[in-house]
């Protein structure tokens, strides 16, 4: 399929999704873990973009890597509970949209390399990945991100 197509499916899958609770998530005060906040503002900014993006040179995706990206974010939310249904499309359909069209992580990230995804140098790392890409149906699989250095570990 092509990337437009995809964009076009993404959009529609997230259309009714209560986004405004998720963007009042990251000032409202009964969340108190800041990485919690960190991630609903980098869920509702990517929501943002996507309906931004407009895809000028388009190009493939493989709609088997699709297809397995699905198939592991629903083994993921079926082993770990992840909520209601439209919680599970919202998150299927960010990751595709980070994935294989932003070409970011799938994690927010900073600019400080203590950071446990950052980018440095026009690349995206990642502390956690050369561990994690070895679970069952892991979606580092997917990242953009690299594995950080040994150097860079310290």
């Amino acid at each position: 399929m092509k990337a437009s197509e995809l964009l076009e499916t993404i959009k529609e899958n997230i259309r009714y999704y209560p986004i405004e609770y998720l963007k009042n998530k990251v000032a409202d005060d009964r969340y108190k873990d800041p990485l919690t906040k960190k991630l609903a503002e980098y869920n509702s900014n990517a929501y943002d973009d996507i309906y931004e993006t407009v895809i000028i040179d388009d190009f493939d995706i493989n709609d088997k890597v699709v297809k397995k990206i699905r198939e592991d974010i629903a083994f993921y939310f079926d082993k770990y509970g992840g909520g209601e249904d439209e919680h599970k499309i919202f998150a299927e359909n960010i990751s595709l949209y980070l994935a294989l069209i932003a070409k970011k992580p799938l994690h927010p990230y900073g600019e400080n390399k203590k950071d446990e995804v950052y980018y440095s140098n026009g690349s995206y790392y990642c502390r956690g990945r050369i561990k994690y890409i070895h679970d069952e149906k892991s979606l580092c699989r997917y990242c953009v991100c690299k594995n950080v250095g040994f150097m860079d570990l310290f």
